[in-house]
């Protein structure tokens, strides 16, 4: 499988789980400055750090995240990948 395949797959998949640890984690800046109610918080830090879904998936994303930084170093690096 061509490496620019396999960085478009991958980025695809994992796109919607990247957008969720950006807007959570966006979110979350906030936390001190008492701007949302602390359920609120609590909700957000259970989805951000995927508490409230399932331990390992965060293991999943994040092994997803490195697979698109480095084929993208790879494309960027060598031109004809």
């Amino acid at each position: 499988m061509k490496i620019r395949k396999l960085h478009r797959i991958t980025a695809i998949i994992f796109s919607p789980f990247f957008l969720l640890l950006a807007v959570s984690g966006s979110a979350l800046l906030f936390r001190k400055a008492e701007v949302y109610p602390k359920a609120t918080k609590e909700l957000l830090v259970s989805l951000h750090t995927w508490e409230i879904i399932a331990p390992y998936i965060g293991i999943i994303g994040g092994l997803g995240l490195l697979t698109v930084i480095i084929t993208g170093w790879i494309i960027f690096f060598k031109r004809n990948a």
